[in-house]
Order: structure tokens, then sequence, then C-alpha cells
């Protein structure tokens, strides 16, 4: 019985405090074992970073043990017996019906219970954490994360996509299902059609912390909200770009913005979540993307944004203005004879977020980027080589 002993000390190490406010303490509980060492690595690392980055006041969930055995987040022909448990500073296993796991819920602020799901077999790592608060209970001590891998990838920033999935589970973008606020606008394209577009904002309950973020880092004070996914889950992936709570974890670095920051403290009607301004000031402070782009970037299209800085290089990652119709690439050195060329007319296979249709007359045809001269992956090959000039015969195919 000595893990009963050790467990309130290692779970409760960071309530001692004087104040009333204490880290977040969440637990993964994973009937599968333990995932590839990296993947495990980058949950422990995320639970840690929860720890120290979510504060909260001791929540009053009235979602008890008995309950939770009805409701434990596996199917009854699982058969779950003993479950990997990791919490922010240790890796063991637990009989799941044994007093030491029921010592274990009590002791923690909520339990993450992961699974396997189904996914193609050329898909990127994904995951879905689903946030799972019954009607009686004001906060939630429980979460399911599904989770979708092949084989450990060596660059996939899996710390940031288990953050992403944990603050889902939270409460962000799924705590408030109602729909979401909605205007039409027009978007003007390439060759100087118009289209009907749609955007979508987040209901906030009140509060303008979260739209004063992005007046702030925009520059634009003539805001109506701040604009989401169609669902409302998540940031708008083409207006924020490698903001960590966008739909689509980037290759690279994804950062929690202080728009994220304040969208976090929130979620519940009724501040919860408390966030550490001063452990996340250094992120926070680092994500640049589409700051001081103004009111164009937000309210207009791509190309008109990109007309009114024809005076100036266009920012990264857009591609630069191309002369005689001539492709623009850019080239990673990779290598000593290679390299990794991105090219801004390279098409993706999703559906473009604000329902304009595919343009008839434009050279960029990627509806990931809005059909607009965007180049993808462009940070991340940033942050690990150096540009090239595309020499063809220094990089020989």
């Amino acid at each position: 019985m000595q893990i009963r002993c050790l467990l309130i000390p290692l779970l409760l190490a960071s309530a001692i405090s004087c104040t009333t406010r204490r880290g977040l303490k969440i637990v993964a509980v994973n009937k599968d074992g333990t995932f590839p060492d990296r993947i495990q690595k980058s949950l422990e690392s995320a639970l840690k970073w929860f720890e120290n980055a979510i504060l909260i006041e001791d929540p009053k969930s009235r979602l008890t043990f008995k309950k939770l055995e009805q409701v434990l987040g596996y199917r009854p022909t699982d058969n779950v017996g003993k479950v990997t448990i990791q919490t922010p500073n240790k890796l063991f296993s637990l009989d799941i019906k044994s007093p030491e796991f029921q010592e274990l819920f009590d002791a923690s602020d909520m339990l993450i219970f992961i699974r396997e799901k189904q996914c193609a077999p050329s898909s990127r790592p994904s995951a879905t954490g689903s946030h799972m608060k019954n009607s009686y209970e004001t906060f939630s001590k429980r979460g399911m994360m599904q989770w979708c891998y092949h084989e450990e990838d060596p660059e996939f920033p899996y710390f940031d996509l288990i953050r992403h999935e944990i603050l889902h589970i939270l409460g962000f973008g799924t705590e408030n299902l109602d729909t979401p606020e909605m205007e039409n606008y027009q978007w003007k394209n390439e060759d100087n059609t118009v289209s009907q577009a749609r955007r979508y904002f987040f209901k906030t309950n009140g509060s303008t912390t979260a739209l004063d973020e992005v007046k702030k880092h925009f520059g634009c004070d003539n805001l109506k909200g701040v604009e989401s996914d169609i669902d409302a889950h998540h940031l708008n992936e083409y207006i924020f770009h490698n903001e960590l709570m966008t739909p689509f974890i980037q290759n690279g670095k994804n950062y929690l913005s202080w728009i994220s920051v304040a969208l976090i403290e929130n979620i519940y009607k009724g501040q919860v979540y408390h966030v550490d301004k001063k452990f996340v000031a250094a992120e926070a402070d680092s994500y640049t993307f589409g700051k001081g782009f103004g009111c164009s970037w937000l309210q207009k299209s791509c190309h008109e944004f990109l007309e009114e800085r024809t005076d100036s290089p266009r920012p990264a990652p857009f591609c630069p203005k191309e002369d005689n119709n001539s492709p623009t690439i850019k080239c990673f050195k990779t290598g000593p004879k290679t390299a990794h060329l991105l090219n801004c007319h390279e098409k993706m296979g999703v559906s473009v977020d604000n329902g304009i249709p595919d343009p008839t007359n434009s050279k960029y045809q990627n509806p990931f980027t809005r059909f607009c001269p965007i180049y993808t992956d462009y940070e991340r090959m940033l942050s690990k080589y150096p540009l090239s000039d595309c020499n063809k015969s220094e990089y020989p195919e």
C-alpha cells in the first residue's frame, strides 16, 4: 500500500501556497500502456505546463467516484484492468477499480482518459479532446482524448498537439455550444471578381478582453468579434495561422497568444481558470504572425490586403510578388546537395474556411490559404534550415 502514501504528496505538491489559487492537477489515464518515448515525454511535459500555466481556486466538482465508474471513458467491452497513469511528475500503473485509483481521482482536478482512434495509414498525427461536463457539474473532472498515430514522427510537435486538445477538454471552444455569431461580407479575388463570404465569431459572455487583445495585436480598433472557425471551437486558421488554438497544428512552433489566454479565462460563466501571465509571457510575446497587419487583414480579402502594401515587401509567409507569371519558389538548404522547395502554387485537399468558391482565374489554388499567395510550412522550414537561391546546378535532381 506504499503507493497510497505517495500519491497525495505527489499530486498536491503545487497546492501549498499563500494564496487560494494553485496549479491545475491533470492526470492522464491510458488503458493501452505508454506511447512511444517522444510522445510520452511530450504528454508529461504538457501536464507539467498546465500545472504551471493554469491556476484554479479548488473547484467543487459534484462528480463522485461512484458516478465516475459509470462513465469512465471506456466501454464495458474494453475489459479495462490495469491502466498507465501519467502525472506531471511520475509514470506508473494502477488497477482502474482499485482503492488507489479512487485516491488518485480524489487528489486530482481532472482525469483524462486516452484511447486510440482509427485513422488513415497516410494521415499525420491527430487527436480529439472531448469536454465531458454533465449538467450537474460546474467544473468537469474528466475528459477524453482520442489519439491517432502510426509511427513516431521525429519532427511533429506532439507537445503542442497535446496542449491544444487538453485546452478543448478544459472547455476551450467546447463548453459553450451555442450557435456562433456570423456575418456575411464580400471577398475580392485575384482577378477582381467578388465572392460572397462568411465569418464566425466566438461568443464571449459579454467580455471584451479577448477582442481587445485581437485589436492590440493586429492594430485594428474597428472589429465586431474574435474570428473563429465555423463551429466556434477554434481561432480562425487563416487569420491567426500558427496560434496554438487554430484547427491545424503547424509542423513548427504553435504559440499560445494573449488572445487565447483571454479566451481561456472566459471559458465558464464566472471565471474558473486563471492563467499565470508571468509563466506564459515569453511564449505569448513570441506570437508575431499578423502583428500590425491592420484592419484590412481582418476584414478584407488577402488580395486587397496585399494591394495596400505595394510600397513595401510582402511579409513572411506571403510569397513575393511574381513577375511575368513565373512561379516563385523558396528553397531551404537541407543538406550539402539537397534542398526542400516551397511552391506558392501548391494545392491542398481541404475546404476553404469562409465559404468562397474556387476561383476560376487565379494562379493560386490552395483553399487552406483562401487562394492567397502564402507559403505553407514556411515557419518550420525557416527555423530549421537556411534559405537557398534554388540553384539547380547546386541541387541536381
